[in-house]
Formats: structure tokens, sequence, C-alpha cells
């Protein structure tokens, strides 16, 4: 990223809030298509599904659907606002939507981070 850029941050809308999207967007990109992307891609329509498909954004923009997931990882930061590690309350970065539906579909409140789990193990 460009020293001068501007840093973007954006929260989920508050009817994702209101749905339990529990997302909240962080956004570093210099370009507002490429913060509009991000949104786009996080949108949660009901949880754990999202607004629009990854193939309907590779579309959109023109983009082929790795090129998306590379996009969208290399200019924001997905974070839960309430799931957080069961064990040390650290809160859970969602690496992508598999990630997300996971965590929404089954494991829900009982989350443990990779260091708390590792040192389980």
């Amino acid at each position: 990223m460009h020293p001068d850029s501007q840093k973007i941050e954006i929260e989920a809308e508050e009817q994702d809030m209101q749905n339990g999207a529990d997302i909240r967007l962080r956004i570093n990109a210099q370009e507002s298509a490429i913060a509009e992307l991000c949104r786009k891609y996080w949108l949660v329509s009901s949880p754990p599904h999202f607004q629009y498909s990854v193939e309907e954004l590779a579309d959109d923009y023109g983009l082929d659907v790795k090129a998306i997931h590379k996009v969208v990882g290399q200019n924001c930061t997905a974070t839960g606002e309430h799931t957080q590690c069961a064990v040390c309350s650290k809160k859970i970065v969602y690496r992508n939507r598999s990630t997300y539906k996971q965590v929404k579909s089954y494991l829900l409140s009982e989350w443990v981070c990779r260091e708390c789990y590792d040192k389980r193990v």
C-alpha cells in the first residue's frame, strides 16, 4: 500500500448487525472500487449466507474467482464482533467466507483460537 494512501474503516451495516452477521470490516484500500468489492464480498443477507456470490462479484468486477479472494484478502480484515475464543477471549478473524460459515453454522460460541487449541493438544 502506498504510504500516502487513505485508510478506510467500514463497519458492517446496522441491518447486518441486527440479523446476526457478527462482522466488523476494516478496509485498507486506495481505490473506492476495491473498498466496495470488499464490502460486497462480506455483505451477509442472513447468516451464514452472503448477499453476493463470488462468481457474481468476479463478473461484476471483471476478475476471476481467485483474483477476488486475493484482492479481498490483501485489502480488508473481517473480525467477529461477538465471536471470541472460549479460552482467551481473542476475537476471531474470518480469513474467508468458509471460516465465517463454519463458525456460524457449527461452532458458534465455542470457538477456540489456534494458539489456545495448540496449547491444549
